[in-house]
C-alpha cells in the first residue's frame, strides 16, 4: 500500500512543480519589485515540492527494499536544513527556539532526507503542542548517546504528554491530536530503527516533552569498521 501510495503522490507533486516553476518563467526578471517576490516564493514552493517528491521516493525505495540512500553526512549540517524547513511560522507563533549542536562537526552515516523528516515531523508536532502554552521554548540538541552514535533531541514547553500514553506513542495509530492520523511518529520509529538507532519520549520535570532519536556514526576513514547492512533496513 505503502509502495503505491508513493507512487500514485509522486506525480501530482510532479505536476505541481513544473506549474510552480511555468509561472516563474512567465514572470521573467521583472523590475517590479512585487513581481520579484512573487517570483521568489514560486522559486522556493517549487523547490519544496521537489523535495517532497524526493521523501515519497525514498519512502518508496525504503518498502521496496532498494536503495535508500546511506551516505556520510555532516550531522550539524543536516540539523540545520531541516530546522529551517521545521520552523517555519515558528517565530509568528511566539516561539523562542534554542540549539545546541555538539561541537567537532561530527559525521554520521544515514539517509539525510529520511532523518531530516523525523526531524522536521518531531518540530512541527513540538510547534503544534505550544499553542496553548505562555511559555514558549523549542529546543534542539546533538551530543554524543554512546559509542558509535548520536542523540538528537527535540524538546518543547508544551503541556506534556501522560505518561500512559507516551508509550504507545510509536505505535502506528496511536495520537494525541483531533484530527491526527496517529502515523508520524510511527514512521519516524520505521525510519530510526532502519538505521540501527532507536527513538523515545520523555517529560519534563517543568512541563513538555522530549523527544530522543540516535543514529549511528559514520566509520573514521582511518577505521576498518563498518556499519552492519542489517542496521540499515
Amino acid at each position: 500500500m505503502a509502495s503505491t501510495l508513493a507512487h500514485e503522490i509522486n506525480q501530482p507533486l510532479t505536476a505541481i512543480a513544473n506549474y510552480l516553476e511555468a509561472a516563474r518563467a512567465m514572470i521573467g526578471d521583472s523590475p517590479d519589485a512585487l513581481l520579484s517576490e512573487i517570483a521568489e516564493a514560486l522559486e522556493l514552493a517549487a523547490a519544496q515540492s521537489l523535495r517532497a517528491g524526493a521523501i515519497v521516493r525514498r519512502v518508496r525505495a525504503f518498502v521496496d527494499g532498494g536503495d535508500t540512500g546511506f551516505r556520510d553526512e555532516r550531522l550539524d549540517l543536516l540539523v540545520e536544513e531541516a530546522t529551517s524547513l521545521g520552523l517555519l511560522g515558528a517565530r509568528e507563533a511566539g516561539i523562542t527556539v534554542a540549539t545546541h549542536v555538539a561541537p567537532g562537526g561530527a559525521m554520521v552515516l544515514v539517509d539525510r532526507i529520511q532523518i531530516q523528516q523525523v526531524l522536521v515531523n518531531l518540530i512541527r508536532n513540538a510547534i503544534q503542542s505550544m499553542a496553548a502554552s505562555p511559555d514558549k521554548v523549542l529546543t534542539i540538541a546533538t551530543a554524543p548517546e554512546r559509542d558509535g552514535c548520536m542523540q538528537i533531541t527535540v524538546a518543547d514547553t508544551g503541556a506534556g504528554i501522560d505518561a500512559a500514553v507516551r508509550a504507545r506513542l510509536f505505535e502506528a495509530f496511536a495520537t494525541t491530536k483531533e484530527d491526527g492520523m496517529g502515523l508520524g511518529l510511527s514512521i519516524c520509529r520505521t525510519i530510526v530503527e532502519a538505521h540501527g538507532g532507536r527513538i523515545w519520549a520523555e517529560g519534563i520535570a517543568t512541563g513538555g516533552t522530549a523527544f530522543h532519536f540516535t543514529v549511528p556514526l559514520a566509520a573514521r576513514p582511518d577505521s576498518s569498521e563498518t556499519v552492519d547492512e542489517g542496521q540499515r533496513r
